[in-house]
């Protein structure tokens, strides 16, 4: 398991364990080399968890049907109730598996939809085909931004009344803690008395954190007194290092890896910034703000569900860093502003808290089952 779509599983299975009404367990698939491996997680959650070494994140006939043949015997043993699947190819897998397993009930997570522009005619079809062929036996599918129902609804893969909005939630109070400001820019060799700017994401094409480094230049160009981090890993990390250093920001852009503490870093950066070119609602959107920091982001997907541009901080056009050095420059150097729009976002925040997402889904859960006659249950995510 990965970041993202991890915390809402875990949060999740952990909250349906602690119910007597619900026995939750989770089946995942191997993590690729460049990516943090987070299934630890759960087994310090004690939630039982299998791991698929067939079920990777691609297209690839042979081991797509063995995870699909693995996954059904797993569910045929367990006697589910519900299946609640995440992912692209992981949720059409899994949600074969759930329905020729003959599972009552199942729902699909949608974090985003995988269509990318620079996706194929041919990959571009099958994709639309196998969602639209397994929304049509998927009982209820949560989408986590009004633009990911927007474009279900555009790419006629559902009807409206099978998508429901179920924002991500977190821990709200995590993110506003006191740090020692000083301690941690020690820690991460920050120069003390320098603005920060924070990208938090892995170092792959959808978050594209070349564009964040070319809007770094542009900022430090005119406003040296500033900089920038990216926290996060991926296969993108020799291009940045490259790419850092062709720009000579050596000293002003710093890549300091996956990280566990985001909770730390986030209180003390100025502002954020995200040059993802899609996103479904990311976590970090959501931490920013309940930290009381302005966004500076791509204007994509789900982005405006949660940056109000003008109040919580500044929508701008992907692929254009130019645009983006821009806004944050005027934040770095308007404080009032910059202070203003971060308190605005952590008021805004609130309406995304963990215990409020989770409750809505256990209300999904108990209505679907109530309509199929199912009840007590275990459910699998």
């Amino acid at each position: 398991m990965t970041a993202g779509a991890t915390n809402v599983i875990l949060e999740l299975a952990s909250y349906l364990n602690a119910h007597s009404s619900f026995e939750a367990c989770i089946a995942t698939g191997l993590v690729p080399s460049y990516e943090a491996d987070l299934t630890h997680l759960a087994y310090e959650r004690d939630i039982p968890t299998k791991t698929f070494h067939s079920l990777v994140n691609r297209i690839n006939p042979l081991l797509n049907l063995k995870s699909f043949l693995e996954l059904r015997s797993h569910i045929i043993q367990g006697k589910f109730d519900i299946v609640h699947t995440h992912s692209s190819v992981a949720g059409v897998i899994g949600r074969m598996a759930a329905l020729t397993a003959r599972v009552p009930i199942i729902v699909h997570h949608v974090h985003g939809w995988g269509l990318q522009d620079d996706m194929s005619s041919f990959m571009r079809i099958l994709y639309l085909a196998l969602e639209r062929l397994c929304a049509k036996f998927t009982d209820r599918m949560i989408a986590v931004s009004k633009a990911t129902i927007q474009k279900g609804l555009e790419y006629r893969i559902c009807q409206k009344d099978k998508l429901m909005l179920i924002y991500n939630g977190i821990h709200l109070e995590k993110f506003r803690q006191q740090v020692d400001e000083q301690q941690v820019r020690k820690a991460l060799g920050l120069t003390p008395e320098r603005k920060l700017v924070g990208m938090i994401g892995r170092l792959d094409k959808q978050k594209n954190p070349l564009d964040f480094i070319r809007a770094a230049a542009i900022v430090v160009n005119d406003y040296p007194q500033v900089q920038f981090l990216i926290a996060g890993e991926g296969p993108l990390r020799h291009e940045c290092e490259s790419l850092i250093k062709a720009l000579d920001l050596q000293d002003s852009c710093l890549l300091l890896g996956f990280r566990n503490d985001i909770d730390k870093i986030l209180p003390i950066l100025t502002l954020t910034a995200m040059s993802s070119l899609w996103e479904g609602l990311p976590f970090v959107f959501q931490e920013a703000m309940s930290a009381g920091k302005p966004i500076v982001a791509n204007n994509i997907d789900g982005a405006s569900d949660v940056v109000i541009d003008g109040e919580t901080g500044y929508l701008v056009a992907p692929h254009h860093p130019q645009e983006m050095a821009e806004r944050i420059l005027y934040l770095l150097k308007n404080d009032s502003l910059c202070d203003q729009m971060g308190l605005t976002a952590q008021q805004y925040s609130e309406r995304f808290s963990n215990q409020q997402m989770l409750e809505t889904i256990e209300v999904l859960y108990r209505d679907l089952l109530t309509r199929a006659g199912t009840f007590p249950c275990r459910e699998s995510v």
